[in-house]
């Protein structure tokens, strides 16, 4: 006789937040994040969406997928909380002896991961600082997207080394100190222009004059307010006023 699998279940959006001791506000936002459409608490998730964020939170905890799980009366008797084996002992003492008889293994030592001086500086200065606040701390240092974006963000990098950012990695981590992580090939337009990290980061007013009240160079650059050669011609004009002075 053929058993009829349970059917697919799927949770609530509070169902899932309460998973992970979140408020259900912070899981639509989380939801939002992802492009997810989801009006209120009440609507219910479908099941790879519930998969995605039961793996890249699972340092928050949680129970194993509900697509996974089986039904008690699908096990039969030996589901039920005082079934006893053979011998009539009951499960847990069962569960006693066979732990007794248990070899405890040894503890394996995790070697650190060795990574790149640029991917470490993406890690903790741009990706960790824009964890959410309300995520509990990873079982290891970074989640598993983090991670991921991460190595996304330094093949970015790496590419635009190849097509001209051809300075060290110190430089190259101050490009990415100032712009975010983004955009690199900002950094590689100013870079061949001749502009430092530290010169593009300069509040510069008119004549070359440090404005504290203005954005900087590579922000007027990246929002379209300056040209490369506009900016170029600033950072000369105001090394100018530096020599004269």
């Amino acid at each position: 006789m053929k058993l009829n699998p349970p059917r697919r279940q799927k949770l609530r959006v509070h169902e899932l937040a309460r998973e992970f001791g979140w408020t259900s506000r912070q899981l639509l936002d989380e939801l939002r994040r992802r492009g997810e459409f989801v009006k209120s608490a009440a609507n219910t998730l479908e099941a790879p969406v519930v998969r995605a964020i039961r793996r890249d939170f699972a340092a928050v905890g949680g129970p194993s997928d509900l697509e996974t799980a089986v039904t008690r009366e699908l096990y039969g008797r030996s589901a039920e909380p005082h079934a006893a084996d053979e011998s009539g002992d009951s499960f847990a003492a069962a569960l006693a002896r066979a732990k007794s008889k248990s070899v405890p293994k040894k503890a394996k030592s995790r070697t650190p991961q060795w990574r790149s001086a640029i991917l470490q500086a993406i890690l903790d200065e741009v990706i960790v600082p824009r964890r959410p606040e309300h995520l509990d701390k990873p079982h290891g240092t970074y989640f598993s997207w983090e991670l991921k974006q991460a190595e996304e963000m330094n093949a970015q990098w790496a590419a635009a080394r190849l097509n001209g950012l051809g300075c060290d990695d110190s430089e190259v981590i101050g490009w990415i100190r100032l712009s975010g992580g983004e955009r690199p090939q900002l950094a590689v337009d100013l870079f061949q222009g001749g502009v430092s990290p530290e010169e593009a980061q300069l509040r510069l007013g008119y004549g070359g004059r440090i404005d504290p009240r203005r954005p900087t160079l590579y922000q007027r650059l990246r929002d379209g307010h300056m040209s490369r050669s506009e900016i170029i011609a600033a950072v000369r004009e105001w090394h100018r006023n530096n020599s004269a002075g």
